[in-house]
């Protein structure tokens, strides 16, 4: 999210900017801990090509080392 922002996100997927958000949220609070929905992947992969040129892959969305919802699974 950090890439392209919560407001182009939410276009892409069609969701409110405030879901996007959210998907930053600990489980506990209704939020996915970090990780970005499976069935948005697709519109977020596409979106960035078409819009902006950019190549983004399903790995592109595997817990990076250090990101904060790693830390709190351990």
């Amino acid at each position: 999210m950090n890439r392209f922002g919560p407001g182009r996100i939410a276009l892409w997927t069609k969701r409110h900017r405030s879901r996007v958000q959210a998907w930053r949220w600990p489980v506990e609070k209704g939020g996915t801990g970090g990780v970005v929905p499976v069935r948005v992947r697709p519109a977020i992969i596409e979106g960035a090509r078409r819009d902006l040129g950019e190549t983004v892959n399903h790995t592109d969305f595997e817990p990076q080392e250090g990101e904060s919802y790693l830390l709190a699974a351990a």
